[in-house]
């Protein structure tokens, strides 16, 4: 009984020892820099596990990135190593970024962790103010328009018509008017005599005068 469970121990161990190489290679591998190479050129691992530069050249080197999807080594000096991890599954290409001819490519196997997206967390609505009931609008009073009282139009005032100016009666040069003049040295008794005939030939005189100048107004 006893040494049956000796032996298992022993298989166990050397299980155990025989696993051993594999994981550590697993978990880390070794690209040698050599006479301007890479070796091997094309280096597979799984993700979680690492690459190891070393160089073996007498310059100095680097392992870049070609598009930036891993960390730059920076100068791996002669004799050197420099070591970068791979934490996502793909195909990554590099190169020497002070020799560019010298190329390499890095495989990872396995499946990239996802995160789970977080749990959108829901957008509070706007709390919307109920809205008032619509106010009657307000009628205005009607405003009193003040009626215009006419203003009495001045009356016109009667024009003074200007009374036509008599024209003066021009008359005939060649007519002699002849005044009755009191006979000198007559008496009271005038029924005798040339007298009487001389004065109603004077009146006759001026009345005919009267009726020629009346006359010549008419016809102007």
């Amino acid at each position: 009984m006893r040494l049956t469970g000796r032996v298992r121990v022993v298989a166990i161990v050397i299980a155990l020892c025989g696993l051993l190489p594999n994981v550590a290679q697993a978990a880390s591998q070794t690209v040698v820099i050599q006479n301007f190479s890479f070796m091997p050129p094309t280096a597979t691992i799984n993700v979680g596990d690492s690459i190891t530069w070393r160089n073996m050249d007498p310059l100095a080197h680097t392992a870049t990135s070609d598009n930036g999807a891993f960390a730059d080594t920076g100068q791996i000096v002669a004799g050197g190593t420099k070591t970068v991890a791979f934490a996502v599954a793909g195909t990554f290409a590099y190169h020497c970024s002070i020799h560019p001819t010298m190329k390499g490519t890095i495989v990872v196997l396995g499946t990239t962790p996802t995160t789970a997206p977080p749990t959108p967390v829901p957008t509070p609505r706007p709390t919307v103010p109920p809205t008032p009931p619509p106010q009657p609008t307000p009628t205005p009073a009607p405003t009193a328009t003040a009626t215009p009282t006419p203003s009495a139009s001045p009356s016109p005032s009667p024009s003074v018509t200007a009374s036509p100016t008599p024209t003066a009666i021009r008359v005939p040069t060649g007519v002699a008017l002849a005044s009755p003049s009191p006979a000198l040295g007559a008496g009271p008794d005038l029924g005798s005599g040339p007298g009487p005939l001389i004065a109603a030939g004077g009146v006759a005189a001026a009345l005919g005068l009267a009726g020629f100048a009346f006359y010549l107004y008419r016809r102007r």
